[in-house]
C-alpha cells in the first residue's frame, strides 16, 4: 500500500493538465479512505464467514439521450443499437469477458479481476410501467457542461438514484466524462454537496459506445467504463498526484501522472513514461482508471474489486441497486400501445391557432403497424380518428403532429384516446388516454398576486393525484393554504410534469423587476436532496432554458431535517427570497416555471408568489447586517459584513470605507458575481480595539466602479465589546450573588435577566408571548480556563414548559478564540426536550419536580485552552419562559453532602480522596500531618470550590491528621491508613 498523504494543490495541477478527460472529483480528505478501509476489513471478515454477497449481481441502468431535434441514430440522438453495444461493452469489462482482456501483460493477470457486476437496461420504469431503458428529449440546451449543469440536466430527466444507475449521453463540453463519487453517511465524512444534487454519469455522445471518429481516440466504449469505476468508488490510479499520492488500492503500481494518450501497439512498458515511481513496478497503463486510448485498457484489479464492491454493500444510493425494481421482468401484452406525452402545446397558448403534438409509445411485446388516434376536446370527439400507418418495434416511439387547431373560449380540455391498435382493440386501455387543459393567453402586465386562497392564478395541473396541491400549511394563521410539492416517499414523479407555469407577462418599459415567494421545507437524512426552480420561457412555454433560482436540500432547508412528513407548524417554518428579473426587461411573452425536483425526500410548500415591477437603481449595494462578536477578549476582531444588491445590475466589484474608533480604512472586492436581489457576506478586521465598547460603523461608497447611485442607507454601523475579565475552573453561577457572566442580544428585546420569581435566584429568559422571534438572546461566560481539573463536565439545571403550536429552543455553545465565534454546540435542545410539562401559559416553577438536570462531558480542548467562553442561547418562539440555575464546570458530579470537607475511604490504603463543598471559590492550603504534628504533604489549592482532590496515601500505615485552611473556613480531619 503506498502512501496515504493527500495534496492539494496536485489535485488541481493533475485535473488542470487533464481536464479533456474526466471531471470527476474525488474527496480530497481521509474521512473516506479512513471509512472505506474500515468497511472493507468488515466486507472481508463476512466473506470468509461467507455472510456477504459475493456472487454476480445485476444493476439497472437507465440512458438519458440529450439530443437536439436529430431523428433517432443521427447526431446525439444515439440508436438504441449503440446505446445497448455500450451497455454489453460496460458488462463485458466489469466481468473480464472483453475481448481484448488477454492483451493484460502477464505480470498483472494473476490480479485482473471479474468485478462480478452486470449492467441491464431498466425493465420498469419509476412508475411501474414496462421500459427498455433509454430516454430521449430535446435538451433545453445544445451543450452541457460537467459541473453546471448537473442541476439543470436532473431537473430536465432524471430516475430515483437509488433504484437506477443515471446514465446522461449528452454533448458535453470541456471533458467527456463525469460521475458522481458514492455519497457515505458517517460523521467526518465531508460528501461533495454536488452528489446529493446529482447522482448519476455523464459521457460525451461521440464517447458513447464504439466510434472511431471522435476527435481524440478510437472510443471503444471505455469513458462509460471508467466513470462507473468512479461511480463505485474508485480514484484515478495515479491518485491525481504523483507517486506519493495514492488511489489507496495496493494491487495498482504507483504512478506519477496519467498516461493520456497513449495508444495502439501499447508496448508494455510504457516507453514514453517519463518517471517510473518504483523501477521494479512498470505502470499498469491497461488499467480502466487511466486515461490511456481505449484501445490500450483492459482490466480492472482484485483490490478494486474489493473497493467497488465494499461501496456496492453500504454507501448510500449504491447498496439498494442491486434489489432495484427495475431489475424485475413486467407482464406486457403483445398488443399495447400507450399514450407518452403531450409534446405541444404545455399548459397555455399565445396563439389563437394551436399545433398538437401528441408521442406514443409501443409497450407490447408485438410490432405495431396501424393505430388510431381521437382527438377530443371538452370531452367531445373531434372529426374522425386519425389512422396511422407506421411500423413500431417494442418500446419504439412515434410523434404524430394534428392539423393547426382554431380554438377559442379557452381554457380548454384537449384529449387524446388510442381506439384502434393493429386493427383490433388495444390489449391494455389503462394507458390509452390523456389530456391536458389549455389556455389561450396574452401577455399581461405587473403585477401578480397568488396565495392561494381562493381561485388559482397558476398554470399547470394540480390535485391529489398530481406532484403539486394546495395544501394546508400554517403560517401567521393556521388555516394557510399553500401550493405543496409532495416529495415525501415519493417514487413516481421524476419528469418535467413536475412544473406549473405563471402566466405569460409583458416586461417592455420595465426599469426593474422580481419576483417573491414564501418556502418550506425541511430535508430528510440518507436522501438524494429534493430541490426547487425558477426557469424562464421566452417562447410562451415551448422552452425553459435560464435558471433563474435554484437551491437543493440542506440550502433549502427552513427547519431541522425530518425523516416524517413535512408540514409546516406555524411562520418559523418559513423563508422568504427575492429573484431578479431585470435581465428579461423589455421582452413582451416571458413566462416562468416553479419546478419540484423530487428526491424522495419531504415535502416543499410554496407560498404569496407575487411578480412586481420595481424601481432600482442600476448599481446599488444595500448594507443589511453587520455582525461582530458580542464579547471578545481580542484586540483585533472579524466583523461580518452582509450586504444585498438592491440594484438592477449584477455586482461585480464594490468599495467599503469603515471606521473603527475614529479610524478611516478601505477595503475594496472584486471578481464577484452579485445577482439583484442577491446577498454576500465579506469580512472586514477591527484593529486596535479598547477594552469596553468600540464603536463600528461601515459605508458603501462604489459599485461597479462608480459611485453608489443610491447613498440612502448606505452605511451601518454596530458595537463591539471588548472585555478582558476571566475566570477559573471550577466555578459555579448560582445566581444569589454577583459573577462576570455577561447578558446579550441580538435581536430587540432582551430576554435574559436575572430573576427571584421563584423564590430563589435564577436566570430567566422571558419567552411567553414574546413577538420578536428567531432572535439570539446570550448568557456569555468570561473567557475561563481550566485549575488542576483532569476532566471537566458542565452541569446546570433549567426549568420550562412547552406551549403547544410554538418552538423554543436552548443552545449551549462553545467558542475556543474568546467569544469571536462559536463553533461548537455542547446542547441543542427543543421544546420537547427541555419540557418537564405543557402548559399555554406563562410557566414558573412551583417545587423541585419541575426542574430537570444537565450533565455535558467537555473534550480535552478546553481542558488545554485559556481563551473558552461558554454562552446559554436562548432562540424564542414565542413558547414560554425558561429558567436556568445552578450553572457550574468541575471535574466531577457535584457533592450530595453538606459538609464543607470529607474524607474518603477511611481508613485508606493506597490512595484517600478529599470532597470540598465550598459555597464560594477560594485560596486553600491543604496539609498532612503524622501524629507528632511533622508536615509530610502541602498543597495549596487556588480555586477551590465543590470537587473531588486525589491523593497517594502516606507509605506508612497508622493515624494522620488532614488540615485544610481557607479564607472562610478551617477544618481538621483524622485519616487512617491501613498496610
Amino acid at each position: 500500500m503506498r502512501s496515504g498523504v493527500f495534496a492539494f494543490f496536485l489535485i488541481l495541477s493533475a485535473f488542470a493538465s487533464a481536464q479533456h478527460r474526466c471531471a470527476t472529483k474525488a474527496p480530497i480528505d481521509g474521512a473516506f479512505e479512513t471509512w472505506m478501509e474500515k468497511a472493507m476489513e468488515v466486507r472481508s471478515l463476512r466473506m470468509r464467514a461467507r455472510t456477504t454477497n459475493n456472487s454476480v449481481v445485476q444493476i439497472p441502468v437507465v440512458v438519458h439521450v440529450f439530443h437536439k431535434g436529430e431523428p433517432v441514430g443521427s447526431g446525439a440522438n444515439l440508436s438504441d443499437e449503440r446505446i445497448m453495444g455500450q451497455i454489453d461493452s460496460l458488462t463485458a469489462d466489469f466481468r473480464r469477458l472483453n475481448e481484448d482482456r488477454m492483451n493484460t501483460p502477464a505480470v498483472f493477470q494473476p490480479i485482473a479481476a471479474d468485478i462480478q457486476i452486470e449492467f441491464v437496461l431498466a425493465k420498469l420504469d419509476p412508475t411501474g410501467n414496462p421500459t427498455n431503458g433509454i430516454v430521449r428529449l430535446k435538451g433545453s440546451r445544445d451543450r452541457y457542461r460537467a459541473n453546471s449543469h448537473l442541476a439543470l440536466l436532473r431537473s430536465e430527466s432524471s430516475w430515483p438514484a437509488q433504484h437506477y444507475l443515471n446514465i446522461y449521453v449528452v454533448d458535453l463540453q470541456s471533458f467527456i466524462g463525469f460521475a458522481s463519487f458514492p455519497v457515505i453517511s458517517l460523521d467526518g465524512i465531508d460528501n461533495n454537496v454536488d452528489d446529493f444534487i446529482f447522482d448519476g454519469v455523464l459521457v460525451d455522445f461521440e464517447y458513447f459506445g464504439v466510434n472511431p471518429t471522435t476527435p481524440t481516440f478510437e472510443s471503444f466504449g471505455r469513458t462509460l467504463t471508467h466513470e462507473v469505476g468512479h461511480y463505485f468508488g474508485l480514484r484515478h490510479i495515479w491518485g491525481d498526484g504523483g507517486c506519493d499520492i495514492d488511489d489507496f488500492v495496493a494491487d495498482t503500481p504507483p504512478a506519477d501522472i496519467d498516461n493520456g494518450d497513449y495508444s495502439s501497439p501499447c508496448t508494455f512498458p510504457n516507453p514514453n513514461d517519463r518517471e517510473v515511481c518504483v523501477p521494479t513496478e512498470p505502470e499498469m497503463f491497461q488499467n480502466y482508471m487511466d486515461y490511456t486510448d481505449d484501445i490500450c485498457m483492459n482490466l480492472f484489479t482484485e483490490g478494486q474489486k474489493n473497493r467497488m464492491r465494499t461501496v456496492l454493500d453500504n454507501a448510500l444510493n449504491r447498496h439498494s441497486l442491486t434489489t432495484s425494481p427495475g431489475l424485475i421482468e413486467p407482464t406486457r401484452f403483445a398488443n399495447d400501445l400507450s399514450v407518452v406525452k403531450i409534446n405541444a402545446p404545455s399548459f397555455v397558448s399565445c396563439e389563437s391557432t394551436i399545433v398538437l403534438e401528441l408521442i406514443v409509445q409501443n409497450q407490447g411485446t408485438d410490432l405495431i403497424s396501424t393505430y388510431d388516434v381521437q382527438l377530443l376536446i371538452d370531452n367531445f370527439p373531434q372529426g374522425s380518428p386519425i389512422s396511422v400507418t407506421e411500423a413500431l418495434n417494442p418500446f419504439q416511439q412515434d410523434t404524430i403532429t394534428f392539423n393547426a387547431l382554431s380554438v377559442r373560449g379557452l381554457p380548454t380540455e384537449i384529449g387524446f384516446d388510442l381506439i384502434n391498435v393493429n386493427g383490433d382493440t388495444d390489449d391494455d386501455v389503462t394507458n390509452n388516454s390523456i389530456g391536458i387543459i389549455l389556455r389561450e393567453v396574452s401577455s399581461q402586465d405587473l403585477p401578480f398576486f397568488e396565495d392561494f386562497e381562493g381561485a388559482q392564478n397558476l398554470l399547470g395541473s394540480f390535485g391529489n393525484d398530481r406532484p403539486w396541491e394546495v395544501l394546508s400549511a400554517p403560517s401567521e394563521i393556521p388555516e394557510n393554504q399553500a401550493l405543496g410539492f409532495k416529495a415525501f416517499n415519493n417514487t413516481e414523479w421524476f419528469s418535467e410534469d413536475r412544473i406549473f407555469e405563471t402566466p405569460v407577462f409583458d416586461l417592455t418599459g420595465l426599469p426593474s423587476g422580481e419576483i417573491q415567494f414564501s418556502y418550506a421545507h425541511a430535508s430528510r437524512t440518507l436522501s438524494q436532496y429534493d430541490g426547487l426552480m425558477i426557469k424562464a420561457s421566452l417562447d410562451c412555454g415551448e422552452t425553459y432554458p435560464d435558471i433563474i433560482f435554484s437551491s437543493f436540500g440542506s440550502n433549502l432547508a427552513t427547519v431541522e431535517s425530518t425523516d416524517d412528513y413535512f408540514t409546516p407548524a406555524n411562520q418559523l417554518d418559513w423563508a422568504d427570497t427575492i429573484v431578479s428579473i431585470t435581465e428579461y426587461r423589455d421582452i413582451d411573452g416571458v413566462q416562468f416555471a416553479f419546478v419540484g425536483i423530487n428526491g424522495s425526500g419531504n415535502n416543499i410548500y410554496l407560498d404569496d408568489i407575487r411578480i412586481l415591477e420595481t424601481n432600482l437603481f442600476d448599481n446599488d449595494i444595500r448594507p443589511t447586517n453587520l455582525v461582530a462578536p458580542l464579547i471578545t477578549c481580542s484586540p483585533s476582531s472579524n466583523v461580518r459584513l452582509r450586504i444585498r444588491n438592491v440594484g438592477a445590475l449584477k455586482v461585480n466589484a464594490f468599495t467599503v470605507e469603515y471606521i473603527v474608533n475614529g479610524d478611516v480604512q478601505v477595503a475594496s472586492f472584486e471578481n464577484l458575481s452579485i445577482e439583484s436581489k442577491g446577498y454576500a457576506n465579506f469580512n472586514l478586521t477591527a484593529d486596535n480595539l479598547v477594552e469596553g465598547t468600540n464603536t463600528f460603523s461601515a459605508e458603501i461608497v462604489s459599485v461597479n466602479g462608480v459611485p453608489d447611485e443610491s447613498m440612502n442607507e448606505n452605511t451601518i454601523e454596530t458595537e463591539l465589546f471588548r472585555d478582558d475579565l476571566t475566570d477559573e475552573y471550577p466555578l459555579i453561577v448560582d445566581f444569589e450573588s454577583s459573577d462576570s457572566w455577561s447578558i446579550a442580544t441580538s435581536g430587540r428585546d432582551q430576554l435574559f435577566e436575572r430573576n427571584t420569581l421563584t423564590g430563589n435566584s435564577v436566570l430567566r429568559a422571558n419567552g411567553f408571548g414574546v413577538t420578536d422571534l428567531g432572535t439570539d438572546n446570550w448568557f456569555i461566560s468570561p473567557r475561563l480556563s481550566n485549575v488542576n481539573l483532569d476532566s471537566v463536565g458542565l452541569y446546570f439545571r433549567a426549568s420550562y414548559a412547552s406551549n403547544p403550536g410554538f418552538e423554543d429552543r436552548l443552545e449551549v455553545r462553545l467558542s475556543t478564540d474568546c467569544g469571536e465565534t462559536y463553533s461548537t454546540k455542547l446542547v441543542d435542545l427543543s421544546s420537547d426536550s427541555l419540557a418537564v410539562t405543557s402548559s399555554n401559559t406563562e410557566w414558573i416553577p412551583q417545587s423541585p419536580s419541575d426542574w430537570k438536570e444537565y450533565r455535558i462531558g467537555l473534550s480535552e480542548t478546553v481542558l488545554l485552552s485559556d481563551v473558552i467562553r461558554i454562552a446559554f442561547v436562548f432562540v424564542p418562539g414565542g413558547g414560554n419562559d425558561l429558567y436556568i440555575d445552578d450553572i457550574s464546570i468541575r471535574g466531577n458530579e457535584p457533592p450530595s453532602y453538606d459538609d464543607v470537607v470529607r474524607v474518603f475511604p477511611n481508613p485508606a490504603i493506597d490512595q484517600f480522596n478529599v470532597g470540598l463543598n465550598l459555597p464560594i471559590k477560594e485560596p486553600v492550603l491543604l496539609r498532612v500531618l503524622d501524629i507528632s504534628g511533622k508536615v509530610i504533604y502541602e498543597e495549596r489549592v487556588s480555586n477551590a470550590l465543590n470537587q473531588v482532590l486525589e491523593y497517594r496515601a502516606p507509605s506508612q500505615g497508622g493515624l494522620y491528621f488532614l488540615t485544610l485552611q481557607g479564607k472562610t473556613f478551617k477544618a481538621t480531619q483524622k485519616l487512617f491508613i491501613s498496610r
